[in-house]
């Protein structure tokens, strides 16, 4: 009898766990431009803020830098400590299938997306006192939905 209550309070668990995850892909679904970028607490190059979007639809984005130069991977949301955690995926490139943990914050349509190349994921924002440069930042704004 143990045993069935265990299991049963396992499903409940993974169950409400994939609910939560679904919906927070739910909520970042759309379509974003780049409005700042850092990587390794270096500015990105100008370029990048001024042409690159990002799409997420489900558990795939698509990070655009012009019509012939697509980026596409996977996603993995849940939470952490309390902090919205995010997993991205390459589906392509060198970097094909190598998760980057990270976490992120959806604010008024705005997305920060903190990451890192290593397998430790952040625990900190660029607004916190003791975030560490060596992050990868990313801030998107959502883009609104044309009439």
């Amino acid at each position: 009898m143990k045993h069935l209550v265990l299991a049963f309070a396992v499903l409940v668990l993974a169950l409400t766990s994939a609910a939560a995850d679904e919906k927070g892909l739910k909520e970042l679904e759309g379509t974003y431009k780049v409005t700042a970028a850092e990587k390794g607490g270096r500015a990105a190059q100008k370029e990048l803020t001024d042409t690159a979007t990002v799409t997420i639809k489900g558990d795939e984005f698509v990070m655009a830098f012009g019509p012939d130069d697509k980026k596409v991977g996977k996603i993995k949301v849940g939470t952490d400590d309390k902090l919205a955690t995010i997993d991205l995926v390459p589906s392509d490139g060198p970097e094909k299938g190598k998760s980057f943990p990270g976490i992120y914050k959806l604010e008024k349509g705005e997305l920060t997306l903190v990451f890192t190349e290593k397998s430790e994921r952040p625990k900190l924002f660029p607004t916190d006192d003791a975030f560490k440069a060596e992050e990868d930042v990313i801030v998107l704004k959502l883009k609104k939905a044309e009439k």
